[in-house]
C-alpha cells in the first residue's frame, strides 16, 4: 500500500488518461509543483481525487488497489 505525500500547494486535482492506459490524478502543473499519483483503475483515482479536492486527507494518502 502506497502512500503518497500531498503537498499544500496542490490545488485542485482531475483524472486524465496517463501511459499504457493507466489513470493519473494530476493537478495540470508541469515542473518543480506537478503533483501526480498514477493508478490502475479510473473508479480508483477518481476516489482519490475527491479525498484531495476535499481536503479529506491529513497531508497523505494511501492508496488500496
Amino acid at each position: 500500500m502506497p502512500r503518497y505525500e500531498v503537498p499544500p500547494n496542490t490545488g485542485k486535482v482531475r483524472v486524465v488518461m496517463g501511459l499504457a492506459g493507466t489513470y493519473a490524478v494530476w493537478n495540470g502543473k508541469i515542473g518543480k509543483n506537478q503533483f501526480r499519483i498514477h493508478v490502475r483503475k479510473r473508479e480508483t483515482a477518481e476516489q482519490i481525487a475527491q479525498i484531495i479536492n476535499r481536503r479529506e486527507h491529513d497531508g497523505a494518502v494511501d492508496v488500496y488497489e
